[in-house]
């Protein structure tokens, strides 16, 4: 795995792509200590040889180049990576929404979204003596 600074993110695509790294696997991103890291890989299939690169996103911006130019079918992977890390891909040419109807609060796969449907429902799992939070629910939220 390589990390690439942000700004040379499209850029260092457009050279793989240029080395015979032909074909799109994957974007994604995730969250780790606080910052986001956006997360891709290209395969050369006639070397069978694949490259793995990341990229930290400044958590102010949240803004990363859009490597949708060089590699088409990344475009549904960014989508779905904006819309639920709340990711801002610069040059993306489709920004429909995927999954969520509205935009409307912060983005579900963050750590710090609050995810209240959690607390609507009895929390399944094992009987035990104390009551423990669903996954992906604070501390101090409200039950009733």
């Amino acid at each position: 795995m390589r990390g690439i600074d942000p700004v040379n993110w499209a850029d260092e695509f457009s050279a793989l792509q240029a080395q015979g790294y032909s074909f799109f696997d994957f974007l994604t991103a995730y969250e780790r200590d606080g910052a986001i890291e956006v997360i891709a890989r290209v395969l050369d299939p006639g070397r069978k040889h694949s490259q793995l690169l990341v990229t930290k996103v400044d958590t102010d911006q949240k803004s990363v180049a859009s490597i949708s130019r060089v590699y088409p079918g990344s475009v549904w992977h960014e989508r779905e990576t904006a819309e639920m890390f709340g990711i801002n891909f610069i040059g993306l040419s489709d920004n429909r929404p995927l999954l969520r109807r509205s935009m409307i609060g912060r983005p579900p796969l963050l750590k710090s979204s609050v995810l209240a449907a959690r607390m609507l429902k009895p929390w399944p799992g094992q009987p035990s003596h104390r009551k423990q939070q669903p996954i992906g629910v604070v501390d101090d939220w409200l039950q009733a």
